[in-house]
């Protein structure tokens, strides 16, 4: 009767010893604290955003294997960051455990060590990798007949990369509009593209990459088609909305089957005009037997794409040569024509004059028993042709998405299976490297989506930088050849990782990483090649924005992402990879005796990238009013040449390495006139600012005000659509037509705003040569550090163009681009105690100076010492700022709103003689207020206007700007006559011209 409770008792005994031996299953629930402690420890580490979280747990052999959310996957993996995680998760997780090991940790369907990946490098080595393929050498689609081989960078390889979204049609609205809200001056469907089309795309290039890209890249307005077949009827009235050239051939050429035409003016989504018309054919030979030459109509001088197309066959030439002239001179391409036959190929972007000067030739020099196929060649980008709800959108073609574009380049109507255009032009984008891949032939090595994201900070904070990829397409981890798609998640890490250390060093310790997301997207999942998607920061966001619109950040962002894809392929390749160089700097050209020029400068050193070192330079050339030419090389830092009198020489070098070449330097000029007239010239350009628009921030309201200041592109700006109208912070996004606080106008949307060219010596040099005084120029920084050419020249021209101390984002980094700096203040007092005289124009000459534009710290001695520079040197004094409403100066125009030709000044500074030693040189229309200073001392002579003199619309102005300086100076041999224009007194100086 007592044997139950006895059992009962043996049984309770037992399972206490089991217990205690760790036998005991742990559940779910457990982990919960757990789980919450690694989330805070993960995040601190890796500094990002996410969460820890077991979906489920289960006891296999003693060992307790673990099911993660997929959140886990949002923190970029390192081989000692898994060690750390396990060793914490056991330290942490120890009582949950209940005396067992962890086991497998398994995150989306595979083992966390799966997600590891390599860290980033910087010493030119790929680190050991587990998806890397072999390296087959490979013939480029198309490259440089006489290009220079990269052997650390993108030689051979092939990226398929675009900007975010576009100008589409809205079925249900039936209108054209944006597919993002109007935000901060600009819209996603713009503000990527400077990115992408400014940067990413032409560093990847000058590495030896050939990019594709499935929206049009050219901002070109304007379209030129030449063609074996005949195109649409041109409307006699009206500007047509393409050009039509010519095409001729000479030799036994035939027909080559289906090719373009250019039957309509405007198209319909579903049509093809690469299956309306013909190609042509002949054969190759080792002598040249055949050509066919397309000579275009170019409606006005200016840069254009260049494509070509023809048709692909088993025996197509792999070396077809085509070569385009242009201004600059002849470039010669070779076309593996067995790729990309039926659509549109890029050759390169090149300068044409209006007329027929230009053409491209292709000939049929090649192996016996292959042949060469001609068919259209395109010039420029032109407007958007695709017809939707009955009209054409209007914009030009880089505007529209991609869905418009493709059809243009041949894609058939299959690759667009959805209702809407908007879900089609995300959508097609994969289906398009896929058919461009499969189709076509190109073997594109990976694909990169660039867009901006949505979203804000409530405490003003950065957003920053998120990278997405796909594991899975159609439940499968491998690509059609077999490899495996966990290589994507490398790529984004790599892309992401070098954003943002280098913003965090360049521009925003604080710049916030994002998680590195596996989430399904269209434009990472169906490319069928190695692919990622990067939104690299908020454009709704303030914080960001500061960032996001200035050039030189652009720069550091579209380098790293370069750079990104640069380390990435080598990995996958497991072979050696050198960063391109950054542009040289302390570039100076200088006249020596005779007609002999000194051309030196100095390479850059890249404190982020050791491999980053220039190995030779190239050297670009323009005389007059042409084009550079396609430069030459140069192995050292310096270079004499002579040149002719009578031109205008102009000079911009670039570095090359292992790697690819840099961008450019500044453009430095020099002349010698025929017959001179006066002593020589130095100009000096002090301008070499870019920078965001000017912005207010306070609590209630903030945004970009352009006028305080409009900022500075770097060379042009693609992204601008109009001015903030929405200031006020408290306001939230309501829908893309009320998107609440920086909402923007689009009124200006399609302008291309000219901005700093760093080519302004030359537009002063042709003044000065017309004079008859010899001229050459220095770079600010290779004036300053110059100590002998004030002996030999008494006039110097110092361009300050917009030159004004710039805040950077928040400013934890010094203010950039002040007109007076230290060494320029030294340089500037040396010059003048030698007898030396200046001239000096730029738009805020007193306002950096007395005042600011940006909120930024001032130094009270600091500027009491430059104030007393600025009396000393030029004798003028603070005025105002924003004298001209009008853009009129002395009865000259000069560009005072935003424009394609040359960058404005719309707030120009007036200035005021600061003692009986200066007088008005000449005012400003409407105002009356003082623009210019003639200031005479002992030593030397000053004039000062408020009015960048490479601003001034008209050339004869500017030459009698000059005129009426140089007289003032007693620079000319012979004083030159004044136009009967320039006789009536606004202008020419006399010495009882009252002050103010």
């Amino acid at each position: 009767m007592h044997r139950r409770p006895v059992v009962i008792l043996l049984f309770l005994l037992a399972c206490g010893l089991l217990q205690a031996q760790g036998g005991a299953t742990p559940r779910l629930s457990d982990f919960s604290v757990v789980c919450d402690s690694l989330t805070a420890r993960c995040n601190r580490r890796f500094g990002v955003v996410s969460r820890v979280s077991l979906d489920r747990v289960v006891l296999r052999d003693d060992k307790l294997d673990c099911t993660f959310n997929r959140f886990l996957s949002d923190y970029p993996w390192h081989a000692e960051d898994i060690t750390w995680f396990r060793q914490e998760f056991d330290k942490e997780g120890e009582k949950a455990l209940q005396g067992h090991q962890s086991g497998n940790f398994v995150v989306g369907g595979v083992r966390l060590e799966e997600l590891e990946t390599p860290v980033l490098s910087r010493n030119g080595k790929s680190p050991a990798f587990a998806y890397q393929v072999t390296n087959s050498p490979r013939i480029p689609l198309v490259r440089r007949s006489h290009g220079r081989q990269v052997n650390k960078g993108l030689s051979g390889r092939h990226i398929a990369l675009w900007q975010s979204h576009g100008f589409y049609y809205n079925e249900e609205q039936d209108i054209w509009r944006w597919q993002r809200a109007t935000l901060h001056r600009t819209v996603e469907d713009m503000f990527t593209q400077s990115y992408v089309l400014d940067y990413v795309i032409p560093m990847l290039e000058n590495a030896g990459a050939y990019v594709c890209t499935p929206r049009e890249r050219d901002v070109q307005r304007q379209e030129v088609i030449c063609d074996n077949d005949s195109a649409f009827v041109r409307e006699p009235k009206g500007a047509p909305l393409r050009v039509l050239g010519s095409y001729e051939e000479k030799g036994p050429w035939k027909d080559g089957g289906v090719g373009f035409a250019d039957l309509k003016q405007e198209y319909d989504i579903t049509d093809n005009p690469f299956r309306t018309g013909t190609a042509r054919v002949t054969h190759c030979s080792p002598v040249v037997g055949s050509t066919a030459v397309w000579t275009p109509v170019i409606p006005e001088r200016g840069h254009y794409a260049v494509y070509v197309s023809y048709a692909s066959f088993n025996n197509s030439c792999r070396s077809a040569r085509y070569l385009v002239h242009h201004l600059g001179g002849d470039t010669e391409f070779l076309v593996d024509q067995r790729k990309g036959g039926g659509t549109w190929v890029y050759l390169g972007t090149f300068e044409f004059g209006a007329g027929t000067f230009g053409y491209v030739e292709l000939d049929n020099k090649g192996n016996a028993g292959e042949v060469v196929s001609a068919d259209a060649v395109r010039f420029g980008g032109g407007m958007g042709k695709i017809r939707r709800g009955g009209r054409l959108s209007g914009m030009a073609s880089y505007i529209e998405g991609a869905s418009y574009w493709i059809p243009w380049a041949g894609a058939d109507s299959t690759l667009r299976s959805w209702e809407t255009d908007y879900t089609n032009d995300y959508a097609v984008r994969g289906a398009w490297v896929k058919m461009m891949k499969g189709r076509k032939g190109i073997p594109f090595d990976c694909s990169v989506a660039i867009h901006s994201d949505a979203g804000t900070t409530p405490n003003d904070s950065i957003v920053g930088t998120l990278s997405i990829y796909t594991l899975r397409c159609e439940d499968s981890r491998k690509f059609s050849d077999g490899g495996d798609r966990m290589t994507n998640r490398t790529f984004a890490d790599f892309v992401q990782t070098q954003v943002v250390e280098d913003i965090r060093v360049g521009f925003e310790p604080a710049w916030n990483r994002r998680q590195l997301w596996d989430r399904s997207y269209s434009e990472s999942r169906t490319t069928d090649v190695p692919a990622m998607l990067l939104e690299m920061l908020s454009h709704q966001n303030f914080a960001d924005m500061r960032y996001g619109l200035d050039p030189s950040f652009r720069f550091l962002m579209g380098r790293a992402i370069y750079k990104g894809i640069l380390k990435y392929l080598a990995c996958r390749y497991a072979v050696p990879y050198a960063v391109q160089p950054l542009p040289v700097h302390a570039f100076s050209a200088r006249l020596l005796s005779g007609n002999e020029v000194l051309l030196s400068w100095e390479p850059t050193k890249d404190p982020l990238e050791p491999t980053a070192r220039s190995k030779g330079y190239l050297l670009y050339t323009r005389i007059d009013d042409g084009a550079f030419d396609d430069g030459v090389p140069v192995d050292g830092n310096f270079t004499t040449l002579e040149i002719e009198p009578g031109h205008v020489y102009s000079y911009r070098v670039v570095a090359y390495n292992d790697g690819g070449v840099s961008f450019p330097s500044e453009v430095l000029s020099v002349g010698v006139p025929r017959r001179r007239n006066g002593g020589p010239v130095l100009i000096v350009n002090n301008f070499n600012r870019v920078a965001a628009p000017a912005w207010i921030d306070t609590p209630q309201y903030a945004g970009f005000e352009s006028r305080l200041d409009p900022g500075m592109p770097y060379v042009r700006d693609i992204t601008y659509i109009g001015e903030n109208y929405e200031f006020r912070r408290p306001l939230g996004w309501e829908s893309d037509d009320a998107p609440g606080f920086g909402a923007t106008y689009t009124d200006q949307a399609g302008l291309i705003v000219a901005g700093n060219t760093f080519d302004y010596p030359a537009v002063h040099g042709r003044s000065i040569l017309a004079l008859g005084l010899p001229f050459c120029s220095l770079s600010a920084e290779a004036f300053c550090a110059d100590t002998v050419m004030a002996a030999s020249y008494k006039t110097l021209d110092l361009i300050c163009g917009a030159q004004i101390t710039t805040k950077s984002g928040r400013g934890v980094y010094p203010d950039r681009f002040q007109i007076f700096p230290e060494d320029m203040r030294h340089a500037l007092r040396r010059w003048t105690s030698k007898g030396g005289n200046i001239l000096m124009s730029g738009t805020h000459i007193s306002t950096d100076v007395w005042s600011c534009v940006y909120d930024i710290k001032t130094d009270t001695p600091e500027r009491d010492s430059v104030k007393v520079f600025v009396k000393d040197v030029f004798g003028y004094k603070y005025a105002g700022s924003s004298s001209s409403a009008v853009g009129i100066v002395g009865g000259m125009l000069f560009y005072n709103a935003p424009n394609e030709d040359c960058y404005c000044c719309p707030h120009p500074d007036g200035v005021a003689p600061a003692g009986k030693e200066g007088s008005v040189w000449m005012r400003y229309d409407v105002s009356g207020t003082p623009a210019g200073v003639l200031f005479q001392t002992e030593e030397h002579k000053a004039a000062s206007l408020g009015v960048p003199i490479e601003c001034i619309k008209r050339s004869d102005d500017r030459e009698h700007v000059f005129r009426e300086a140089f007289t003032f100076f007693g620079l000319f041999d012979t004083p030159p006559l004044i136009s009967a224009r320039y006789q009536l007194g606004f202008l020419y100086f006399s010495p009882s011209s009252a002050a103010v």
